[in-house]
């Protein structure tokens, strides 16, 4: 029986016949001739392996043999921009522009070390003006320059010349995934629709289009349209994973939470789920009000990805709801812990502190939320409610002065007052005041309880 061609083995094998002559070359000390694309093999070959001595090795030797090569000199530029020795790789790219005046690889590499030098200005200056020496892939270039715009922090800059790039080939895969993100930090969601209307007009099966159309109908609160540009992606491409998960979450914006968990089911059956999805099922399910399923979701995303702090704080959530406190502390506290920034996360752990009775962790996190802003009336009365319970009452007597000095005569501390002289045996006082109080306002009178 007739062995098949292998072209990769067959490529395999010359290249370990040429790795192995090259070696004997090294070790001898002497000049062997190899021929060009082998070189440019064997310089990728220690490249791929992170040996970037002998790949820089083999980049000399070749450009020794081929001094007229500009893609060797390119080769030996970029592994010189690998080991950021910008200036010498921009030296080597001089002598690569002498041999080839118009190749476009060159400005490209050229304007990528000048934006890992924060040079942006000379980068896109360099790539503005290679436009005008090239005939096609203007593209490329566009696309070159919202790059440097993006790293720049100038998105609205970055997604004019993504969409240049679209509107000169709007076949370009990268291009219509770079516009997403672009589209929704910049809220141009017009734009957006305007322009991928216009590609499905002369592409209709272009489901990346469809799906950015989507983003933008949904960025417009037009949540039918996105929805079903979703479904025409997916009818386009039945296993396309992004276009269910997107019309899942269109879904949820529309409370429609049933619907949303089928479009995620598929995703399920589609890729290995992320953490995302599952905190997503999660949270279908406690709009649902089904809060055990709920849970479960949001345990698993933290299954997936231990620094999750999200799922951690919703699987918290889930027990404050059922007014399981103390279940709920060590996902607060594993949340805060994750992101230790966020003080809506630092909030809600010291209110489980509180209702756990926990009233003196829960003092000590309300205490460092109030150094950072004292202005707020929620933790000065979780404060307060600390020392009461910790049997504190002159404390929190003093607390609430302090309060009342940084937030003036609040209605619910004139409220937590009459309480606090209630409990000092100023009867009489403490009925007068609160009388007023529930004609001035008879519905704050529950923060006493």
């Amino acid at each position: 029986m007739q062995e098949k061609f292998n072209p990769n083995e067959e490529f395999e094998n010359e290249l370990k016949v040429a790795l192995d002559r090259y070696e004997d070359m090294i070790r001898r000390g002497k000049k062997y001739f190899f021929d060009h694309d082998i070189f440019v093999q064997i310089i990728d070959h220690f490249d791929e392996r992170d040996d970037m001595n002998k790949a820089l090795e083999a980049a000399d030797y070749a450009i020794e043999q081929y001094p007229f090569s500009a893609e060797l000199l390119l080769k030996k530029a970029q592994l010189l921009t690998d080991l950021e020795k910008y200036q010498a790789a921009l030296k080597i790219l001089e002598k690569a522009t002498g041999l080839a005046p118009g190749d476009a690889n060159v400005l490209l590499m050229k304007s990528d070390i000048l934006m890992l030098q924060n040079k942006f200005q000379q980068a896109v200056d360099l790539l503005k003006d290679g436009l005008d020496h090239v005939n096609e892939e203007k593209d490329i270039f566009y696309l070159e320059i919202a790059d440097v715009y993006f790293e720049w922090n100038h998105m609205d800059e970055a997604f004019l010349n993504v969409k240049k790039a679209l509107e000169l080939n709007p076949d370009n895969e990268y291009a219509l995934n770079r516009i997403w993100y672009l589209v929704e930090v910049t809220g141009r969601f017009e734009e957006s629709v305007e322009l991928h209307n216009a590609i499905l007009e002369e592409h209709p099966f272009c489901y990346s289009a469809w799906t950015n159309l989507a983003q933008a109908y949904s960025g417009l609160e037009l949540y039918e349209k996105a929805l079903e540009c979703c479904e025409y992606a997916i009818v386009i491409n039945e296993n396309l994973d992004t276009a269910h998960r997107d019309a899942g979450e269109i879904l949820i914006l529309m409370n429609r939470y049933r619907e949303a968990l089928e479009y995620f089911s598929k995703v399920q059956a589609l890729n290995l789920p992320d953490a995302y999805l599952y905190f997503s099922i999660g949270y279908c399910y406690e709009k649902l009000k089904e809060y055990t399923t709920a849970r479960n979701f949001y345990l698993r995303s933290t299954q997936i990805n231990k620094n999750f702090a999200e799922g951690y704080f919703q699987v918290a959530e889930i027990y404050s709801k059922l007014n399981e406190w103390v279940k709920a502390i060590p996902y607060y506290r594993t949340a805060v812990k994750l992101n230790d920034n966020y003080l809506p996360y630092f909030t809600k752990y010291a209110k489980a502190l509180l209702k756990g009775d926990q009233a003196k962790e829960a003092l000590k996190v309300y205490q460092q939320l109030l150094d950072h802003n004292p202005r707020k009336k929620n933790w000065w009365l979780g404060v307060i409610a600390a020392f009461l319970q910790l049997g504190k009452e002159q404390d929190a007597e003093i607390a609430c002065r302090h309060a009342f000095s940084y937030l003036g005569d609040a209605i619910e501390l004139q409220y937590v007052n009459v309480l606090l002289l209630y409990m000092q045996g100023k009867i009489q006082e403490s009925k007068i005041i609160f009388e007023n109080l529930l004609d001035i306002n008879f519905s704050k009178h529950k923060i006493m309880f």
